[in-house]
């Protein structure tokens, strides 16, 4: 690696001026150079905004050949390609590779370990090695947090919580009391976890509250997005398991699971007790009705509506409201479009059909 000066802000420094050789890029990306191993990259950038001593990725032969013309030094690129006009860095997973390359050049920096002086720290908690609490922070009695956790400034940490080594909580996060947190996890600012589930029952017309005193676990490796809500369970717990992604401005009810490596997009709602398998994707704006289970690998497109109890098998993919397979909504959704000009062709078959009657009365007469 070569550095022009010190690596620091890059908004007090005029810019990241951290440098690596393709050589240096190369290796950390476990890629292969077919080209000059000590030309200099000066940052990692998209190929429109690409310039001399940039590097780009180019995950299929469209984006290659608008790489090609582009300013960029260097492309990461498939290794089934061989021939370029400019220095490659070819690998098995050209948007992998970009990623870890982005990580390169603006590593994540760690606060400060330490206690701001403005936090308020509750009885007998227990903190890890380097752990960082930033201003503001209000932390409950018996809770736990471990080594190297970071806690934004002006979350809220209730009762008895425990977070797990190296995970992070950005600014105005809560937990509620009894929140689990793994290993890795991060949770993005304004996110709440451990509110009570909306559980009611009704009685002489009126709601009466089903009193919500469970919990949530969430386990290692797990993102959580900005304005996420994760109900408490109403007995048990309600569980993100291992390696789910969840986008901005999600909600998960009370006794939901998700399970392992799950990606839930933006605005879906997963209503109470329902269960989501290993390896599912659930695109934006979905809506799950309560109880119903989603099983592994199941991939549920945006604005689709899964009804309460549905049960979606392992593999399928669905669409819609209520969700359908997808081949077979795709054909609804052609039909509808349909709809306009069918509903021309009955009215005029209506006209035909009462001039045929009207002729027939005629000769009849």
């Amino acid at each position: 690696m070569t550095t022009a000066g010190q690596h620091s802000d890059p908004f007090a420094s005029g810019g990241n001026e951290m440098s690596y050789t393709v050589g240096e890029i190369a290796r950390h990306v476990q890629g292969e150079v077919l080209g000059d191993e000590s030309l200099e990259i000066h940052e990692v950038t998209s190929i429109d905004q690409a310039r001399a001593g940039s590097v780009v990725f180019a995950e299929d032969a469209a984006y290659l050949q608008k790489a090609e013309v582009s300013q960029a030094s260097c492309i990461i690129a498939p290794r089934r390609q061989h021939a370029s006009r400019k220095t490659l860095i070819l690998v098995d997973h050209p948007r992998l590779a970009f990623a870890r390359a982005i990580g390169l050049f603006h590593p994540a920096r760690a606060p400060r370990p330490g206690v701001h002086p403005s936090s308020a720290l509750g009885e007998n908690v227990r903190l890890g090695a380097e752990v960082s609490i930033g201003p503001l922070v209000v932390i409950g009695d018996r809770v736990h947090i471990g080594d190297r956790a970071v806690i934004g400034p002006l979350c809220v940490i209730g009762d008895e919580c425990a977070i797990g080594a190296d995970s992070t909580l950005r600014a105005h996060v809560t937990l509620y009391d009894r929140v689990v947190i793994g290993c890795r996890v991060v949770i993005h600012a304004g996110a709440v976890v451990g509110s009570d589930g909306f559980g009611y029952t009704p009685h002489e017309g009126r709601a009466v509250k089903i009193p919500q005193v469970g919990n949530v676990i969430i386990e290692d490796d797990v993102e959580v997005g900005a304005n996420v809500c994760v109900d408490r369970a109403t007995l048990a717990s309600t569980i993100i398991r291992r390696g789910v992604k969840i986008d901005n401005l999600v909600q998960i009810a009370h006794n939901v699971v998700v399970g392992e490596d799950s990606l839930i997009v933006a605005q879906t709602g997963i209503s109470g007790s329902s269960t989501v398998g290993r390896g599912c994707v659930l695109g934006g704006q979905v809506g799950v009705g309560d109880h119903a289970t989603l099983q592994d690998r199941v991939m549920v497109g945006p604005q689709a509506g899964i009804p309460s109890r549905k049960v979606i098998r392992s593999g399928e993919v669905v669409l819609g409201s209520p969700a359908r397979p997808i081949e077979k909504a795709k054909r609804q959704l052609a039909a509808l479009a349909r709809l306009p000009d069918l509903l021309s062709e009955v009215s005029a078959l209506r006209k035909t059909v009462a001039r045929l009657q009207a002729r027939a009365r005629e000769d009849i007469g």
